[in-house]
């Protein structure tokens, strides 16, 4: 893990939000009227964005901006540079030069150097330093794309924004020296055809100043790019105060910022003395790889729904209005129902147990053996072709759907480990390996004495899928969870009698995190393979907190282990159920070992 310890200075980023929005905001800034084509050009508009704006930050052309046409007819293409003089683009617009027929305009604001080698394209060079006015309303680029028709006198041009905006607000205590500075790619180019824009990789990535609209607000303009380069140890921003820098990691699941849009990253500043916080989590949410599921959106913002109610929306948050009863009870719970596509999975016992009672390993398996196929996809296809998707006479179990009263046995998955092991105890971490590569060290009461894997023509019985760990310390446990999300890897666990005094064991799975200022796991998302038939939907993540207290198994007495807690009453007063983690389980994608199988195949989602 990596730490940013600063002695006069913490930062500390929390109640991180991200959303995009589009610009469609438009005004009207010239008429020009001539015999042969009669212009109106509008404008999208940032707050600022312009150097001419009104009290609600609307854009406008001044007096001397300068725009590049391009003319496209059946005749020829024609480029042409107009100025905005005393309300009017000159010079005017002949359609003539293009014929007579249907028209297509398009056209850049303001002027770009024309790239040398190809003359449709131009030359794109951010301000490295938009701190200014001037560099910042420079820094913007719009274009705008018409179609004429042949007896149409008149056109308009909206134009857009063609770059991409980020907006920085910050709260809490923001010291008098702070900088901020913003990673980007600082070159590229823009087709005058139709606006694409591509930035330069190769020129490498650079640190942008942004413009400090207020106190507490800042933003700046970047070429469209990928995401990717802003999750790692560097990050998206560099915050400095006393000569101490931390970074802000992006961490949205968008994978580009686009064309046209803008993100706004809203952060809190806590100043503490001689602290140490992992900024790299501090006040942040993580999913699993590949979990497209909102984060938790706060109490206040979650519909509260009667605790009678069994059905409830695909892919939401909720709780129940325990508050409401005739009888008022002071229980906090808080779900998140699945929903197709969602990424994670929830497999259940049946209703009654029937035959499944004691497998909680093998549901808690099962789960992670679903993602790990799906995030694996292209290299399972690519796998089926060349060997097929069989083991001897066994065909692979693939198939999941949320279960329902007429539908329990509802994971393929889960159905061959029921068939493949009695009714008993076992190992989830085992479970996992044995399905892959046929490792069955010590798995106990299994079926298929000859199984060795359904992925055994890649992956050997040495090849480990599935690691594990007993030692929940608070450190510890940290630890291993920010690996989960660090090197997209699903997580198991076992707590100990969670499912009732002297119930020993049981097996779930941890889907996301909430992370405290400090950096430490706060709060979890989980699924348990329990209670299906009394559950929502038959198919949802729990929020549960976790806490650090001494320990009360056994083995683990007088040290400070990590415990699954319920959310605290509405009461205020907090529950005295509590579970120790007992041990957790990485299971890893090994895209290494995939790659050198089939290195010809990419997985999209790398």
């Amino acid at each position: 893990m990596r730490r940013y310890k600063l002695n006069a200075l913490a930062f500390v980023l929390s109640g991180c939000t991200m959303f995009f929005s589009s610009c469609n905001r438009l005004e009207e800034e010239s008429l020009h009227k001539n015999d042969d084509l009669t212009l109106t050009c509008l404008q999208a508009a940032w707050t600022g964005s312009r150097a001419v704006t009104d009290e609600e930050g609307q854009g406008s052309f001044s007096e001397k901006d300068r725009i590049e046409v391009l003319l496209t007819g059946g005749k020829q293409a024609v480029t042409i540079r107009l100025e905005y003089t005393g309300g009017e683009w000159l010079p005017a617009l002949n359609r003539k030069a293009c014929g007579t027929g249907d028209l297509t305009l398009s056209a850049i604001y303001p002027l770009l150097p024309q790239d040398g080698n190809e003359p449709a394209w131009r030359d794109i060079a951010m301000p490295v330093d938009q701190s200014g006015a001037a560099e910042y309303e420079a820094a913007d680029v719009l274009f705008a794309s018409t179609e004429v028709g042949a007896s149409s006198a008149s056109a308009v041009l909206k134009f857009n924004h063609a770059l991409h905006r980020i907006n920085i607000h910050l709260k809490g205590n923001i010291p008098d020296d702070l900088t901020i500075e913003v990673k980007s790619l600082a070159g590229g180019r823009m087709s005058l055809e139709d606006g694409t824009v591509k930035a330069d990789g190769d020129a490498g990535f650079v640190w942008l100043k942004p413009y400090r609209q207020g106190s507490a607000s800042y933003s700046i303009i970047i070429l469209p790019q990928a995401t990717e380069a802003f999750r790692g140890e560097e990050g998206l921003l560099r915050l400095t105060s006393g000569g101490k820098s931390v970074a802000y990691k992006f961490d949205s699941s968008a994978e580009r910022f686009n064309e046209g849009m803008q993100t706004t990253l809203n952060l809190t500043l806590k100043k503490e003395e001689g602290s140490e916080a992992d900024l790299e989590f501090s006040n942040q949410t993580r999913w699993v790889y590949g979990i497209k599921s909102p984060a938790f959106p706060g109490k206040e913002n979650v519909p509260s729904i009667p605790s009678w109610q069994k059905e409830v929306e695909d892919g939401i948050w909720f709780r129940y209005s325990y508050e409401n009863m005739s009888i008022p009870l002071p229980y906090e719970n808080q779900y998140l129902t699945w929903k197709e596509g969602c990424g994670w999975f929830d497999c259940n016992k049946t209703f009654k147990y029937q035959g499944d009672g004691n497998m909680c390993w093998a549901a808690a398996a099962s789960n992670l053996i679903h993602w790990w196929m799906d995030q694996n996809r292209e290299y399972i296809a690519a796998y089926d072709k060349k060997y097929g998707p069989e083991y001897g006479d066994l065909k692979r179990p693939e198939k999941y759907t949320r279960m329902t009263p007429e539908n329990q046995q509802h994971s393929e998955v889960f159905n061959f480990f029921k068939s493949s092991f009695g009714n008993q105890g076992s190992w989830d971490t085992g479970g996992v390996n044995w399905f892959i590569n046929g490792n069955d060290k010590n798995l106990i009461y299994c079926r298929l004495p000859e199984f060795h894997g359904f992925f055994s023509r890649v992956f050997s019985e040495d090849d480990t899928i599935a690691t594990e760990t007993r030692d929940t310390s608070k450190d510890n446990f940290n630890r291993w969870i920010k690996d989960a999300f660090r090197k997209n890897r699903a997580i198991c666990f076992t707590a100990f009698n969670f499912a009732g005094p002297n119930t020993k064991r049981h097996s779930m799975v941890i889907w996301g995190a909430e992370f405290d200022a400090e950096g430490i796991v706060s709060n979890v998302y989980f699924c348990d393979n329990n209670y299906g038939e009394d559950e929502p939907n038959h198919g949802l993540l729990r929020r549960y907190k976790v806490e650090y207290l001494l320990s009360d198994v056994p083995e683990h007495q007088g040290k400070e282990f990590a415990y699954l807690v319920q959310q605290d009453y509405t009461d205020g007063t907090k529950p005295t159920a509590r579970a120790e983690f007992t041990s957790l389980t990485l299971v890893d994608l090994r895209r290494d070992i995939w790659q050198k199988a089939f290195p010809e195949e990419t997985m999209n989602n790398e």
